[in-house]
């Protein structure tokens, strides 16, 4: 007989009606080949038990912790092999958590995450737009519902639960449990009560940053890869536009004359190409430890700077010898010259990615073994 933790993330500010806990574990109970039901609640502060009217019941209190904080600290206290997260501030009908178990006990699914109905107020839109919302959060959530606060996992889906506290931010459940959780998703439809309230107006910055986290499980290198472009894109902008407003002053102050840039003995052009470039290599650097590596800041910042320094220079000084050489040996890039300059711009890429993802931001080997234990304790 399987056992059941139901495990709820509460705050003072989604207090559970009276009853509601009860009859949820009376439903779980009841059901074919179920052991103990046991319900894990955390809170911001204590709660009479007799109020809850549950048992077996655990209780982790913290006062200081958001939902995200609470979840994890209750999913460390659950002893169950099926695990059933409901967020009290969804309004979800009892039966809905027996459709997310039994869909669980009887499928292949690894996580089963609770969606309204027919779709019904998918992401508070309607129509072609809600749709669209729906097939892109499969794509990139696994889940076409990432706001859901209901999901049901079993243990062996549970591979590491990040204990860092700078990893703890945001407020939506679901994509807390999408970090560390692997195996396969499948959405079922759920009813939800007249008052189910998605907020997704409530949605802060640091819930994006939970959701590039569940982006970085779930695409790993590629998830990295996309963004470390994306950072380089808008440091070419500022690269270009630096140069071009430091040629302009330049020019003002009487530097770097056109009849100079004809003759070719243009110094201001020089040195505005290489004070635009330490820019905008620095606006990189500055993206990339902040976004694209943020959870690998560890360490001293004067080395992870130099060291990204001597990568893009290691990186350039390729591109540049591949712009060169590839029309000088082969017949099809002397034709076509911007073909060479986008086999070193990819070259260049690759190697400032590499640097960057396996040398300057690398994770501590002491944070790495700390995940290892945690999967194994789960």
């Amino acid at each position: 007989m399987s056992s059941i933790s139901l495990i709820v993330p509460a705050t003072r500010d989604d207090p559970f009606r009276n009853g509601e806990l009860a009859t949820y574990q009376r439903l779980l109970t009841e059901r074919e080949g179920v052991g103990e039901v046991e319900v894990v609640f955390a809170d911001r502060a204590a709660v009479d038990r007799r109020s809850l009217a549950v048992h077996p019941m655990i209780q982790v209190v913290d006062d200081a912790a958001n939902h995200v904080g609470l979840l994890r600290q209750g999913l460390a206290a659950a002893r169950g092999d099926v695990l059933i997260v409901l967020d009290p501030a969804r309004d979800y009908a009892p039966e809905a958590v027996l459709q997310v178990y039994e869909t669980l006990r009887d499928g292949d699914a690894d996580v089963v995450v609770g969606v309204p109905r027919s779709g019904r107020k998918l992401w508070s839109l309607g129509g072609a737009r809600g749709r669209v919302l729906a097939i892109l959060g499969r794509l990139a959530l696994g889940t076409s519902d990432g706001l859901s606060g209901l999901a049901a996992l079993r243990r062996s889906a549970v591979r590491a639960l990040v204990a860092e506290s700078t990893s703890v931010s945001g407020s939506l459940v679901l994509l807390d449990v999408l970090t560390w959780c692997s195996g396969t998703l499948l959405d079922v439809p759920v009813r939800t009560g007249a008052e189910d309230k998605r907020r997704i107006d409530a949605v802060k910055l640091d819930d994006l940053r939970q959701l590039k986290r569940v982006l970085d499980h779930r695409f790993g290198t590629l998830s990295r890869l996309i963004q470390f472009c994306v950072v380089g894109a808008s440091g070419m902008v500022v690269d270009l536009s630096l140069y071009a407003i430091l040629l302009w002053l330049f020019a003002s102050f009487g530097f770097g004359s056109a009849s100079e840039a004809v003759a070719g003995a243009h110094g201001a052009m020089f040195v505005a190409a290489c004070l635009s470039i330490w820019a905008a290599m620095s606006w990189n650097f500055a993206l990339n430890r902040r976004l694209t590596f943020n959870d690998s800041r560890e360490g001293s910042i004067l080395r992870q700077y130099l060291t990204y320094a001597l990568g893009n220079a290691l990186g350039i000084a390729v591109s540049l010898t591949l712009r060169l050489y590839l029309p000088s040996r082969f017949g099809v890039f002397a034709r076509h010259r911007l073909a060479a300059a986008a086999v070193g711009i990819l070259a260049a890429t690759g190697i400032s990615f590499s640097t960057s993802r396996w040398v300057v931001f690398r994770r501590k080997p002491a944070v790495e073994a700390e995940r290892t234990e945690s999967a194994a304790a789960a």
